[in-house]
């Protein structure tokens, strides 16, 4: 099969490139040049701490919920 053509230009992909090579930059000072961090990396960075937040929130309760389905189901009980 053939390889189908990039969704964007090489033109336009360096551009992008070095736009988001300049945010990471800015955010991220203290990293030695030329080396780059990717937006999934920022992206991550950034929501990391939501998440951990939501995770602490409502694990538990989930966890629990689904153990007790789990057991419920194992031994025949309704819930």
């Amino acid at each position: 099969t053939p390889t189908p053509a990039p969704l964007v230009a090489p033109d336009a992909a360096a551009a992008t490139r070095h736009s988001l090579e300049s945010l990471s930059a800015l955010v991220h000072p203290a990293e030695t040049p030329g080396s780059t961090l990717t937006v999934d990396a920022l992206v991550r960075e950034a929501v990391r701490p939501m998440l951990k937040d939501w995770l602490d929130t409502n694990l538990p309760g989930i966890v629990e919920r689904l153990v007790a389905k789990e057991i419920a189901r194992i031994t025949g009980d309704r819930l």
